[in-house]
């Protein structure tokens, strides 16, 4: 398992950075190399967790997973960038579904490079993907517990920082123009006298409801007006179960993703808005189930039949 543990990776993505950062920017080899590089990090940060979580399941057989177990194998396969992504929006606390558009954004156009006939970084600036490169490999190396330096140099790793931060004053600033307009709305609203029929019609109707989409929606007070609003929540994980009083009780985590009112009409999207105004935390939601329903047994599989001896 030595070429997935988290040191191999990290070492790798080192690698990667310090021949993307060698290449002129204009070149090919600039972002072609950062992308390799977020797809290594991204394994290294899944690796931390288990390397399980980069095995390809549907080659060699589930050898693969073997091998992540410590089973030799030959040429062991892990899963494709896409997949990474995906996976660590669920798993590292930070990585949102935007962090994974932008990668999968700077993975198609080196899969474009490499498996077609296009020319996908002809006229490709690093205005269109370096801050999010930037803001990735932040977030990746924090998590891995290592120094942003390391990966990208000093230079490099300054630059990223304050990328970062000039970023986060942006979104904050946009934000607080976005509640300014809200509170102006909430006070037209209460001039009207209109405020209290608004939150009776918008009021959701019940506090969680759980989506097709595999999110969740749990009811909320608005920052701004204090109405029921929607907080979109996207399921972590679950703590283990613990059973007390003849019940089964689960906790499950969730990372909200987005925030919306519809009496003030507060619409906020991301982890970096959402923190604003306080909403960022994870929530914990608790499941309740009865041992047969939590182990799915059939109470009556093992009913006596009847003879009709009575």
């Amino acid at each position: 398992m030595q070429e997935w543990t988290t040191d191999a990776l990290w070492a790798k993505a080192v690698a990667l950075a310090e021949e993307t950062f060698k290449a002129n920017p204009n070149d090919a080899p600039f972002p072609l190399n950062a992308a390799f590089t977020l797809e290594v990090l991204g394994k290294a940060a899944l690796a931390k967790i288990h390397p399980v979580l980069i095995a390809d399941p549907q080659s060699e057989g589930g050898k693969n997973i073997l091998y992540a177990f410590g089973v030799p194998t030959a040429r062991p396969t892990t899963i494709v960038a896409k997949t990474i992504f995906s996976r660590l929006t669920l798993l590292v606390d930070g990585f949102t579904d935007e962090d994974e558009a932008a990668c999968k954004l700077i993975i198609d156009a080196r899969n474009r490079h490499l498996h077609s006939g296009a020319f996908p970084y002809v006229d490709y600036k690093t205005g269109q993907w370096l801050p999010d490169f930037y803001r990735v490999c932040k977030i990746l190396t924090d998590f891995l517990a290592r120094d942003l330096s390391e990966l990208l140099g000093k230079e490099h790793a300054k630059d990223a920082e304050e990328s970062a931060a000039g970023e986060k004053k942006r979104i904050e600033g946009e934000t607080q123009k976005q509640l300014a307009e809200c509170r102006k709305k909430l006070k037209a609203l209460q001039e009207a006298g209109e405020l209290e029929a608004r939150r009776a019609e918008t009021k959701p109707e019940r506090a969680w409801r759980y989506q097709r989409d595999g999110t969740s929606l749990k009811s909320t007070l608005c920052p701004v007006c204090e109405s029921a609003g929607l907080l979109t929540l996207k399921h972590v994980t679950d703590r283990p179960a613990e059973i007390s009083d003849n019940l089964i009780y689960v906790d499950s985590i969730y990372s909200p993703r987005k925030f919306e009112c519809r009496v003030c009409d507060l619409a906020l999207t991301g982890t970096a808005e959402l923190a604003v105004v306080g909403l960022a935390d994870q929530v914990i939601g608790t499941l309740e189930s009865d041992p047969t329903e939590y182990f799915d047994i059939d109470v009556h599989a093992y009913d006596e039949p009847d003879y009709g001896n009575d």
